[in-house]
This record gives structure tokens, C-alpha cells and sequence, in this order.
């Protein structure tokens, strides 16, 4: 461990020589980054299907476009939203916005809020082409409010230079589901906090860390980043070290515990010395508000529904796990068979994530398949007091269920909402669908609960999911995380705009666009789009416009973004395995 030692040495030198560096100088810095990023794409893409498995069509599009939408896209983007941020803060003293900042329930001692538009974002070269990209589609971070507009300008001009001078080392315990998720770790603690880095790969990803070593390969030359494959043991070592002053960790509870307490039920005096952020996932609820929606508005709501459960396997501390409905809607039947039906239509995937099969079966009630993979399992009609299990613990299998809640009215429901996530773990992310025929009433009523649902995202008519695409909505769980209760996090990390005082982010996307999204994993060309963006962003990191590849998109955008009803399934979707 003498080795880890004298690569913590290294990136505290480093850091202590990033200290000194101009805004601009570390906004170049993050623009080299983007540019090794996009150059080692495809080697990131395939090493991560390896790691995941699968063959076949379906495979060959939706993993391939999944993989690169969640490694090197969503890498590039923040990057170039990174180095755009730090630019503007060398020209005028803060990140420039797409507009002013706004007071919310301006009056209020205790509501008011200061809303940010993230969208459309910017590059360092100018424009990201969101509006084309993002459609229809808008980011609102909501701060406290520190005494109006002319405090908040204070707050963040406080924010922007002080907490880029923490400094110090920070070890990052990467996740093991998504190959994005520890680069983006890093690039957060060493652009937006000022530390060296020391990036413990889990074991799952160890193939990745010669690939992440030369798509970060400007931060490791700068002695600002150490990427190690390693156990327990690793980190236990580099704990030991008074040169690590902070940790992060993309895990479970389990991991957490461990980590801050040493597994111990007496939590009197932590074990763990650094300051901490962390991120540990949620039991994470898709809430449909019952109302009249049209046929297409209802068929692309399911559409969307379901493929929140099938992205990554539902290897995702943000896959839908619980769908919110009421038990009298007229509608209820219709988009349940509608959800079910595309799950059915969807080949199974491997359980490449640990424990997941055991997992499996002990949720399902079955038998995992011999041949490796984990059905969709959707059960309907489930009650918290009957079948408490989906109600009291984040499980990582491709298995969710839906809750309907006795409601004769709008606020009856908003209601039975609020008392259900209260009692649910976890504070991450929840997406909610909203029908447009509401009355006044019925809407403000629903605004309501989103601005008091207390998850660090809620997304409105889309998945939250698209919060991280963005690249520049600060991630973690709801404020009031502490060590003896996380929930599903301490702290915010990816906010390259080092806005002040996050309370959350609200997204909202159209109840149905013309066009197909184009993260369907079932959605045609989806692997061309994906690859075409990795293409555009590549572009803008070489300081050109990006339009070309842009509008080479086009036909694969009209293509297979026409709306379709889910195709007949390949098999009957099972309720209940052991039936």
C-alpha cells in the first residue's frame, strides 16, 4: 500500500498547483478532457456491452445506444458545460445563463425560492444545439432564497470562488452500474471543488480503467487524477492517509454504513475521519395523476414508463420501482395493459449485476431463467400493508409494481401521495404524469405537491432520468441528509455553475412530443443518435459549430421517432412466477 501512499502525495502536490490556476486556465483544462473523451468513444462503448453481456438486434441498439448516452455522451456534455462555466467566471464572475434568475412565492418566509434556468445550455464555442436536442423540455433549479435577487448574486459570487479553493485529495468509490457515473465523480471534485482525485473503479468496471485513464487523460497528466481497481482493502488504505481529507461514494446504504460507522448498529462516534457526499439511491415512484388523457398522450406515458424500468436492467438507483395511480381512474386499466404490454415486448437481459438473480427471485416469488437473464416482472394492484417488501427497500432487478390510491378527487389524491412518499426510503428522484384538462383548481392543486415532493429531482411528464443528461442539474438526494440518516444522500455533486443554496430541481418535459424520445431503448436508430451526438459534441470541443452533425441526424430523428402503438409481446408478462 506504500504505492497508494505515494499517489496520494502526488495528487495533493497536484492539487495544491491546481489552486493557482486562473478560471480560464482550468476551463482549457476541461476542454482538453472533452476532447480525449470523445476520442476513445467506441473503446468506452464496447468495453462497457462486455461488461453487461447480450446479443442479438435488440441488444446491438438499445445497449449500444444506452451505454453510450450514459458513458462518454453524458461525460462530454458536462465537460463542455464545465469549461463553458469556468470561461464566463473569467470574463464576468459567474457562469452565464440562458436568463436572469426569478424569485419564486416572492414574500414568504419559508417558500420562496430563487428558480435558475439550466436550459438551453452553452458550450465554450457557443451554442449546444438543446433546442433542437431538448426540445420541449426545461430544467428549473430552485435555490433558497438568501433575501432576494441582489443577495442570491452575492451568495453565488461567494460560491464561486471559495468553493473551488476546498482543495485537499478526495478518494471517489465509484459505482458499479453505470460506466459514466465515477468520471463524472471526479470531474465534479476537481473542477467544482479543487482536489486531487483518487478514483477506486469497482471491480466490475476494472476493464474500463485503461480507457478512463486516456479519455481523462489531461486530468491524470496534470497529477490532478489516479485511477485504481481495487477492494475494501484499497480503501481502507487510503483512508489512513491525513493527506485525504474528503470521500465520495456512489453506493447502497450497506456501503455507507459500512464506510461512515463500520458496520455498526451503535451510531455514537463514526469511524470515518473525511467529510463525505455521497449518493445511494431511492425507492424511486413514477406518480400518473388521473385526469382524461388522449390515446397517443397515454400509449407515450407507458412508453416512457416502461422504459424507465427497462434501461440498464433497472440497474438504476433511479428506475421506476412503484407506479402511482388512483383506483377509480377510468383510464387505470388502460395504461397499466399499455405498460405491461411493451414490457412484454422486450427481450429479457442478462443479471450482470452481483446478487441480482438471488435478488430477483426473492422479490418475484420465481425461479431465475437457466440461460442467465431476469424477466420483467410488473405486479398491479399491490397495497404497502399486503406486500410491504416494494415499500421498504430499493431493489436492483427488473421488477416494479403499482400502487393505486383510493381517491375520489385531485386533492384526496395529492394527499394519499404525500402520505405514501413519506413513508418510502429514499429521496433521489420521482417523476410525476400530468394530464393537460385540468381544471385551475385541479392544476394548481398539482403543482403543489411537485414543489413539495421531497426528492432532489421531480420530473414532470419524463423520466428524471433526463436531470443527469443535462449535464448541469445538481445531483444528489433532497436536503437534510445526515450521517445516522443519508436517505439517498448527503450533498449535491455535477454543478459545474457552483450555484449556491440548491433546494432541488424541477424538469419538465411534453406530455407527448411529435417525435418518439429518442432514449426508448425500443426506439429505432436510437444507436445513430447517440453516436451522432458523441459526433456534434466532439465538434464543439475542436471549437466548431456542431451543425453538420446536427443536421446529419435528421432522418434518423424522423425515422424512428413516429409515434406507434407497443408491438404485440413476445411472451404473456408474468404477474406472479410461481403461478
Amino acid at each position: 500500500m506504500q504505492e497508494i501512499e505515494r499517489e496520494i502525495t502526488r495528487l495533493a502536490a497536484g492539487g495544491a498547483a491546481w489552486g493557482g490556476q486562473s478560471a480560464k486556465e482550468r476551463g482549457g483544462l476541461a476542454l482538453e478532457t472533452a476532447r480525449s473523451t470523445a476520442a476513445v468513444a467506441d473503446a468506452w462503448v464496447e468495453a462497457a456491452i462486455a461488461i453487461k453481456g447480450g446479443s442479438g438486434p435488440f441488444f446491438e441498439q438499445a445497449l449500444v445506444a444506452e451505454e453510450t448516452a450514459t458513458g462518454p455522451l453524458a461525460t462530454l456534455r458536462l465537460l463542455l458545460i464545465t469549461a463553458r462555466s469556468l470561461i464566463d467566471i473569467g470574463r464576468t464572475g459567474l457562469p452565464r445563463l440562458p436568463s436572469p434568475p426569478r424569485l419564486a412565492h416572492a414574500g414568504s418566509n419559508t417558500q420562496s425560492r430563487v428558480e435558475v434556468e439550466l436550459l438551453p445550455a452553452a458550450g465554450p464555442a457557443g451554442s449546444l444545439h438543446d433546442n433542437a436536442i431538448f426540445a420541449g423540455h426545461q430544467a428549473t433549479v430552485r435555490c433558497v432564497d438568501p433575501g432576494g435577487l441582489e443577495a442570491f448574486d452575492r451568495s453565488w459570487r461567494e460560491e464561486v470562488v471559495q468553493r473551488p479553493k476546498r482543495g485537499g485529495v478526495a478518494l471517489v468509490l465509484g459505482a458499479g452500474n453505470v460506466t459514466g457515473l465515477s468520471p463524472a465523480d471526479c470531474i465534479s471534485q476537481i473542477f467544482e471543488y479543487g482536489r486531487g482525485v483518487l478514483l477506486k473503479l469497482h471491480p466490475l468496471h476494472a476493464a474500463l480503467q485503461p480507457i478512463l485513464e486516456a479519455a481523462l487523460g489531461p486530468l491524470v497528466s496534470a497529477g490532478l487524477l489516479v485511477i485504481r481497481v481495487g477492494g475494501v482493502e484499497m480503501a481502507q488504505a487510503a483512508l489512513t492517509s491525513p493527506m485525504v481529507g474528503h470521500v465520495h461514494l456512489t453506493g447502497g446504504e450497506a456501503a455507507f454504513n459500512a464506510l461512515v460507522w463500520g458496520g455498526r448498529d451503535l451510531r455514537d462516534t463514526p469511524v470515518l475521519a473525511q467529510s463525505i457526499t455521497c449518493e445511494l439511491g431511492s425507492v424511486s415512484p413514477w406518480i400518473v395523476v388521473p385526469g382524461r388523457y388522449a390515446p397517443r398522450e397515454l400509449a407515450r406515458q407507458a412508453d416512457m414508463v416502461a422504459a424507465s424500468i427497462v434501461n440498464n436492467t433497472s440497474f438504476n438507483c433511479i428506475a421506476t420501482k412503484l407506479i402511482v395511480t388512483a383506483g377509480n381512474w377510468k383510464q387505470r386499466e388502460a395504461f397499466l395493459s399499455l405498460v405491461q404490454r411493451r414490457l412484454a415486448s422486450v427481450q429479457p437481459r442478462q443479471a450482470w449485476y452481483p446478487g441480482s438473480a438471488a435478488a430477483w427471485e426473492s422479490l418475484s416469488g420465481g425461479a431465475a431463467p437457466a440461460d442467465g437473464t431476469l424477466p420483467w416482472v410488473f405486479r398491479t394492484g399491490i397495497a404497502p400493508d399486503q406486500d410491504p417488501r416494494f415499500f421498504e427497500r430499493e431493489w436492483f432487478v427488473p421488477v416494479a409494481a403499482e400502487v393505486p390510491l383510493a381517491a375520489n378527487s385531485i386533492d384526496d389524491f395529492c394527499g394519499g401521495v404525500q402520505d405514501l412518499v413519506a413513508r418510502l426510503p429514499g429521496s433521489l428522484t420521482a417523476s410525476l404524469t400530468e394530464p393537460s384538462g385540468l381544471s385551475s383548481h385541479d392544476r394548481l392543486r398539482v403543482l403543489l405537491l411537485i414543489e413539495h415532493l421531497p426528492y432532489g429531482v421531480v420530473a414532470m411528464n419524463t423520466w428524471s432520468a433526463l436531470a443527469y443528461s443535462f449535464g448541469s442539474v445538481p445531483w444528489g438526494g433532497f436536503p437534510g441528509g445526515t450521517l445516522s440518516d443519508p436517505k439517498s444522500g448527503i450533498g449535491f455533486v455535477h454543478d459545474p455553475l457552483l450555484l449556491p443554496l440548491v433546494h432541488n430541481t424541477i424538469i419538465r418535459g411534453p406530455l407527448c412530443s411529435r417525435l418518439a424520445p429518442a432514449w426508448l431503448p425500443w426506439r429505432r436508430y436510437g444507436q445513430t443518435l447517440a453516436r451522432g451526438l458523441v459526433d456534434l459534441y466532439a465538434s464543439v470541443a475542436q471549437g466548431k459549430s456542431g451543425f453538420w452533425q446536427l443536421t446529419r441526424m435528421l432522418p434518423a430523428v424522423i425515422a424512428g421517432g413516429l409515434n406507434a402503438l407497443p408491438p404485440e409481446p413476445r411472451q404473456p408478462l408474468a404477474q406472479n412466477p410461481q403461478a
